[in-house]
């Protein structure tokens, strides 16, 4: 019998201890005892005790699978090198059109809406599969630096936001912003990452070894758990 881990759920190693986020669920946990323990075995492929794996698959973190090479891993995403705010601002001179702003607001709440009303992994699935119908048709022109155009854009987001009377949320603003970015055929993903003790979640928009809606030292403070 073979066992791989749950599509909804990813884990990341946090000083020691395993961390897990399920979308599906929307809430982090962790495991304690010999269930921790099974499961570190598990992800470097060593030998379980059938009673354990039974365990972890009827707390839902492991499901059974025909394909023998299928497992699990712990998340390996790309920390961030660089952050799109603490450069100089490409932008800031020019004057903001009310079609931005409008559009940034528009978006806000719209996301805002959904939040309430949606199931997160609904969400998360629907704002990856915009991205990649956007990303994957707009061209842009071939004499323009697509990193111009991020910057750009993820600095318009940044001006329109201050004008949208709904308090900044990083899950907010990171599915608001690459919705922004999206339409704009600008490809980025959104990364979700834990720090221990005291418990911390957090989550930016990144493109490439750039974090786009946060600074380089709180990016790095928290370990990547998932990425969209």
């Amino acid at each position: 019998m073979h066992y791989r881990l749950r599509e909804n759920i990813s884990c990341c190693d946090v000083d020691g201890h395993l961390i897990f986020l399920d979308i599906a669920q929307d809430r982090y946990f962790k495991l304690t005892g010999a269930l921790e323990k099974a499961m570190r075995r598990f992800l470097v492929h060593e030998n379980v005790a059938p009673a354990l794996m039974g365990s972890l698959a009827t707390a839902q973190i492991l499901v059974e699978t025909s394909d023998p090479a299928a497992h699990a891993t712990t998340a390996n995403i790309q920390l961030p090198t660089c952050s799109a705010i603490e450069q100089p601002a490409a932008t800031s001179n020019r004057r903001l059109s009310a079609a931005i702003v409008v559009e940034v607001m528009a978006t806000v709440w719209w996301v805002r809406h959904q939040l309430k009303t949606r199931a997160l992994k609904t969400i998360l699935e629907t704002a990856g599969a915009y991205r990649d119908r956007k990303t994957g048709t707009h061209e842009i022109a071939a004499s323009t630096d697509p990193e111009d155009n991020l910057l750009r854009a993820n600095e318009q987001f940044a001006r329109a936001r201050r004008y949208v009377p709904i308090e900044p949320i990083c899950l907010l603003d990171s599915l608001s912003l690459l919705r922004f970015l999206s339409r704009r055929g600008l490809p980025a993903n959104i990364v979700f990452g834990v720090a221990p003790e005291p418990f911390a979640a957090h989550c930016w928009v990144q493109a490439g070894e750039m974090t786009l809606n946060e600074t380089l030292t709180d990016a790095n403070a928290y370990v990547p758990i998932r990425i969209v």
